[in-house]
């Protein structure tokens, strides 16, 4: 049981990487394309009131959040698998410094945006987002202090926290995609102040903190069948569901947003 709790877990760090990858090209044709091209205005195709030419601070805040997430999402995966860690733990080391630095980033990057410009969905999601960017930096912070202490195990764990956390923002998206595909636009409103979009504000990371917590604590008792079985369940489905939003952005959003970010067409 302990080994399929491993590959279960192994399944989804895969899946997710490949996902993660996928949206990586996305956002830096996407979002780079438009500012190389000097029209940084097309980001608001893909979300609204992303930029806005009377707040520089806000839009050099998202736009730090953007490219630091992308490293967090390629380097992620990389810090999580056993043999880089045993085989070549000094570039271990240094990719967790980037990682953790990329971190601090992205949360300070996204809590600065709330602050100087708050979040088109009003004081929910600045609630939501907000903690979201706190958890990430905390988290962050916990997982390069554990290291420094040489308490490895805890460290192990943060990472694994970090890391459900980074993945969140991601997950927001095909989340939402996968919404509208089955139930319309149910709960959501132009403003991002509907029920669903209310939920959703806190539901695309702590849910992943749940899913995080369930696979530590079976590790740590691995002779807890429930528990084991508990872990793998969530775990594959948590990769089933990976796999069936990426096809589904690839083909409808993403994909179409990387040729958008090339030619300057718009989405």
């Amino acid at each position: 049981m302990e080994r399929t709790v491993r590959w279960a877990a192994v399944l989804l760090v895969g899946v997710t990487w490949i996902s993660a990858a996928l949206f990586g090209a996305y956002i830096v044709a996407f979002f780079g394309g438009a500012a190389l091209r000097g029209n940084p205005d097309q980001w608001n195709e893909s979300l609204p009131a992303l930029f806005d030419r009377a707040g520089p601070v806000g839009t050099a805040a998202i736009g730090a959040h953007f490219v630091a997430g992308g490293v967090l999402l390629l380097l992620g995966p990389i810090q999580l698998i056993g043999r880089v860690r045993r085989g070549w733990p000094r570039v271990h080391r240094w990719l967790g410094r980037v990682y953790v630095v990329a971190a601090a980033v992205t949360g300070a990057g996204g809590l600065g945006f709330i602050v100087t410009r708050g979040t088109i969905g009003g004081p929910v999601m600045d609630i939501g987002f907000g903690l979201y960017g706190l958890l990430t930096c905390a988290a962050a912070v916990l997982a390069w202090q554990r290291a420094w202490t040489g308490r490895i195990a805890a460290h192990r764990a943060w990472a694994i926290r970090l890391f459900a956390l980074v993945i969140g923002s991601w997950l927001y998206r095909m989340e939402y995609g996968l919404w509208f595909l089955t139930m319309g636009k149910a709960g959501h409103s132009s403003d991002f102040r509907g029920g669903f979009d209310a939920v959703m504000a806190f539901a695309f990371y702590l849910p992943n903190l749940a899913v995080a917590e369930l696979f530590l604590r079976a590790r740590r008792r691995p002779a807890h069948s429930a528990l084991a079985i508990g872990a793998v369940v969530a775990l594959i489905a948590a990769s089933l569901f990976i796999v069936l939003a990426t096809w589904v952005f690839v083909t409808r959003f993403w994909g179409p947003g990387f040729v958008s970010g090339v030619t300057g067409a718009p989405l």
